[in-house]
């Protein structure tokens, strides 16, 4: 097919006789809220193009600045455009329907506009694109791939109104026949090609006029995944190859980073760790640090069997002042299920090691679990967060419930049959953003599997995030491990138990917590809403279900202490277990003085019967004592004290996901004791 038959629609118009500048625009979205991020997909589509300065001057093109603020209505973005000639758009989960609805708006105003669409939430499956087409039928092209060749090919053959057929990597439609063609596959190009919209000026002026819009940046120093992961979308990138930038140029993008005062840094590597050059980027990194203060924080996907690579680069990290988690992706404990999602690039044996070897370091590390897996059963679930658990406070759990993202294996219609998949579409919300947006963005989480029925689904939702909320929020952390050391409980077993006994006793606060994530639970299944918590008395400000719950069961702490205090004398009773009552009342006394609170004191006096600091070494890494009685006095300090102030808690002892609330004690000589 050649361009003119598209030019057809376009009233025939003869653009060698406009004069006029022609503009392009890149479009990326952020999410509205904090979490927004220098656009670097859109940065390096254009700088990318920036390279083809003769030919945009030859055909009177125009490339105009990034767009990136999230509009509330999309004319609003629309209106500001002028002479419109074509637009890219590059679509993630938390743009997707934006980017969309713009695209419409621009084809009302701009007929006669070219209109891209890509990036990883554009469907490309066969089995898909078709209907995505009829469904938006304002999009001309889809990019399959990577972007920024593709993308300056695209702007090159619409302006010389060549055809598309000869562009690798792209799905585009007939206008007039209303056919859709996919070409071949891109050429994966090597990174040494790609311009850095870091260092050729791309960012320079849009970052200093809008810093304050931006909580830190992306950035990548490689390209590609060697594994084939089914429900991630690395795991179906173009090239299993990983590429990587020219060290000079990413030596260049960190003086960038500490002369622009990056605080925050995520990084898109896919595996950092894997290369021997990472343990190099890290010492860059700790320079920059050392030289101009920042980066503060970086966020990081790490490689999956990397242990000793990972721990030098940890230990340059901490020793620089670089805050960072370290990640222990398992993703399930149980076999089949790892081989259904084609997870088998890290071994429970080597994660153990890994695990031990970062516990040696007193270094904060999390392991992630995924609720909703095939082949997982609520059963095999709880045991897997089970064996997770760690009783140091160093490391901590996640589960993250399954979403079928766009173009994964797992989203396949062919995996959704095979392993009984329910998905619902529900609200994709931000943690820690209160910021309601007009136009609202989606995401489809699995409900229910073959495997794990929806009413399985349910309990394994309110069991794994309480447990969470006690467990590594630290709001029982040392009661259950107190339990599990001294009788041999398992955390989740007391956790099932006082799920149980809050309904039958009517505890208060205890039904009132369990009821709210069974009805979020219920509210995601049945209607489709958030997954989120807005926990209350903070502002309406969403969180995660174990933060939210957490933060609920802390402002009536007294009467939760109370009652769990209860279920544990009424659970070692049924199971007739001897216990002493005068302990447990010590215990909890002592857990209720180290969780800081919104409403703390700042200074009060803490008398304990038994040497728990001493007993509870062990979840700092050292050596435990055993319980015995010893009375003492202790002064405890709220080391951030809030004031009554849930904001100003939230910022002060919260916001650093999986580091401790905890409050500060002294001994009768003032030396501090603990957090050890």
């Amino acid at each position: 097919m050649r361009i003119r038959n598209i030019w057809y629609l376009y009233k025939k118009c003869d653009i060698k006789k406009n004069k006029m500048n022609r503009n392009i625009y890149v479009v990326q979205f952020g999410t509205g809220t904090t979490i927004n991020l220098l656009p670097l997909a859109a940065g390096q589509l254009a700088a990318r193009l920036k390279q083809e300065k003769e030919f945009l001057a030859k055909h009177n093109l125009n490339l105009c600045e990034i767009v990136f603020r999230r509009p509330e209505d999309p004319k609003e973005v629309v209106s500001k455009m002028v002479n419109a000639f074509i637009v890219g758009f590059s679509c993630f989960l938390w743009n997707m329907n934006i980017s969309l609805q713009t695209a419409k708006e621009v084809r009302k105003r701009f007929p006669d506009a070219l209109i891209v669409a890509g990036g990883p939430s554009i469907p490309k499956d066969p089995e898909l694109t078709e209907g995505f087409f009829k469904q938006h039928p304002e999009i001309d092209i889809i990019c399959i791939g990577e972007g920024e060749e593709v993308f300056a090919s695209i702007c090159q053959h619409y302006s010389r109104r060549e055809a598309f057929s000869d562009i690798p990597g792209i799905i585009y439609r007939n206008r007039i026949t209303e056919k859709f063609y996919r070409t071949a596959p891109e050429e994966i190009v090597s990174m040494d090609r790609l311009p850095s919209p870091y260092l050729d000026g791309t960012f320079d002026g849009f970052y200093q006029e809008y810093h304050n819009e931006f909580s830190g940046i992306i950035w990548e120093t490689n390209r590609g995944c060697p594994y084939e992961c089914a429900f991630c979308t690395w795991g179906n990138l173009p090239s299993r190859k990983i590429r990587e930038k020219p060290i000079e140029q990413v030596k260049g993008e960190i003086e960038w980073i500490g002369k622009n005062k990056i605080k925050y840094i995520a990084m898109s590597d896919s595996n950092f760790g894997i290369r021997e050059r990472d343990i190099e980027l890290a010492e860059m990194l700790a320079e920059c640090k050392r030289k101009h203060g920042v980066p503060s924080f970086i966020s990081v996907s790490w490689a999956k069997n990397s242990p000793h690579k990972i721990l030098k680069i940890a230990d340059i990290f901490k020793k620089s002042g670089i805050g960072f988690r370290v990640t222990l992706s398992l993703q399930s404990l149980k076999e089949d299920v790892i081989r259904a999602i084609n997870r088998i690039n890290i071994k429970k044996s080597s994660f153990d090691i890994i695990k031990a070897n970062y516990r040696s370091q007193r270094l904060y590390s999390y392991t992630e679990l995924i609720l909703g897996l095939p082949m997982e059963t609520h059963d095999s679930l709880i045991s897997g967060i089970e064996d997770s658990l760690s009783e140091s406070v160093f490391e901590q759990l996640y589960i993250y419930p399954l979403f079928l993202f766009p173009n994964t294996k797992i989203a396949s219609l062919e995996s959704r049959k095979k392993y009984g998949l329910e998905g619902k579409i529900i609200e994709n919300r931000y943690t820690k953003s209160k910021k309601s947006i007009q136009v609202k963005e989606f995401v489809e989480i699995v409900v229910g599997t073959s495997t794990m029925p929806k009413d399985k689904w349910i309990d394994s939702f309110v069991i794994c995030y309480y447990t969470l909320a006690l467990h590594d929020d630290r709001l029982a952390f040392f009661i259950l491990h107190y339990l599990k050391k001294a009788f041999s409980i398992k955390i989740t077993d007391i956790i099932i138990y006082a799920r149980k006994t809050a309904f039958k006793k009517e505890f208060q606060i205890l039904k009132k917590s369990f009821l709210r994530l069974e009805n979020t639970a219920k509210g995601v299944q049945e209607l489709g809403n958030s997954h989120l918590i807005e926990p209350e008395h903070f502002h309406g400000i969403p969180y995660d279900p174990p933060e939210g719950i957490f933060l609920e069961l802390l402002m009536d702490k007294q009467l939760f202490y109370s009652e769990f205090l209860q279920v544990v004398n009424l659970y070692l009773e049924q199971k007739s277990i001897e216990f002493d009552c005068a302990v447990l009342k010590d215990l909890f006394l002592f857990q209720d003085a180290v969780i800081a609170h919104p409403n703390g004191k700042d200074n009060e006096l803490l008398h304990l019967n038994y040497n728990w600091i001493e007993y509870f070494a062990f979840a700092f890494n050292r050596k435990g004592a055993e319980l015995c009685e010893k009375k003492h006095k202790h002064k405890v300090v709220d080391p951030k004290p809030s004031y009554g102030d849930t904001l100003r808690y939230l910022k002060n002892s919260f916001d650093v996901r999986g580091v401790p609330a905890f409050n500060n004690i002294y001994d009768e000589n003032n030396n501090l004791i603990f957090p050890m």
